[in-house]
C-alpha cells in the first residue's frame, strides 16, 4: 500500500503505482484513432525506440507492415488525436474534428450533417452517438465500433510508449504473444504483482 494525495496536481494519474499517466488517458484516444485508420486495431507495433533531437520523451513505434508512427508532437498539439502525412498533403485528426491539407485533391466528404453532428461546438463531452451504436449492438450481438479488444490494444500502446521512455532504448515487442522478446527488465515492466483478491484470472 502506498500514501496517496488526491490534492497533487494530477491526483492518481501522477502515480506510477496506479496510472500511466496522461500516455495512458489522453494518450489512449489519439493512439486509438491512429491504429483505427492505420487498421491495426487487433494488434500493435512490434519495435518501438526513443527519438533523438525532438520534443522531450518522443519516441517512435513500426508495425510489422512497414508503417511508422511518431510521438513527436509538442504538448498541448492535436489533444487526442494525430496528423497522417502522404505524398499529396496531410490530415490531422482530434476528438470530434479534422483538418485536411491537399492542395488539389478532390475530397469525398461526409455530409455537412455528420460533420457537424460530430464538432465539438455541438457534441461537446456527450457520448450519445456512441452509446445508442453500442445499445444498438446488442440486440443481435454484433461488434461495436470499438471493443473492450480495441480499448485493451489502444491502452496497451500507451503502456509500451510509458516503457520505452522508461528505459530510454529500442524495443522489440510481440503483439500475438503480447511480450517483448528477448528483454526480460521490459517483460517485467510490463506486469506488477496483484494484491491478493485482485489477482488475474489463469486463462
Amino acid at each position: 500500500m502506498r500514501a496517496y494525495n488526491r490534492k497533487l496536481q494530477f491526483g492518481w494519474m501522477g502515480w506510477l503505482d496506479y496510472s500511466g499517466g496522461e500516455m495512458t488517458n489522453w494518450g489512449a484516444h489519439g493512439l486509438d484513432q491512429i491504429q483505427w485508420a492505420l487498421g491495426m486495431d487487433g494488434t500493435g507495433p512490434v519495435e518501438l525506440w526513443p527519438l533523438e533531437g525532438g520534443p522531450k520523451d518522443a519516441i517512435a513505434f513500426r508495425y510489422a507492415n512497414g508503417v511508422t508512427v511518431h510521438l513527436d508532437l509538442p504538448p498541448g498539439n492535436l489533444m487526442g488525436g494525430g496528423r497522417f502525412v502522404g505524398e499529396k498533403g496531410s490530415i490531422d485528426i482530434w476528438r470530434n474534428n479534422f483538418k485536411i491539407d491537399a492542395p488539389g485533391v478532390q475530397l469525398d466528404l461526409p455530409p455537412q450533417e455528420e460533420i457537424d453532428k460530430w464538432h465539438d461546438k455541438r457534441a461537446l463531452w456527450q457520448a450519445q452517438y456512441h452509446m445508442k451504436h453500442w445499445l444498438d449492438c446488442i440486440p443481435g450481438r454484433k461488434t461495436p465500433n470499438a471493443d473492450v479488444e480495441i480499448g485493451h490494444r489502444s491502452v496497451s500502446l500507451g503502456h509500451l510508449a510509458n516503457i520505452t521512455r522508461r528505459l530510454n532504448r529500442k524495443l522489440h515487442w510481440d503483439p500475438k504473444k503480447e511480450q517483448f522478446t528477448g528483454d526480460k527488465e521490459a517483460d517485467l515492466l510490463a506486469n506488477r504483482p496483484r494484491r491478493k483478491g485482485y489477482e488475474l484470472p489463469k486463462v
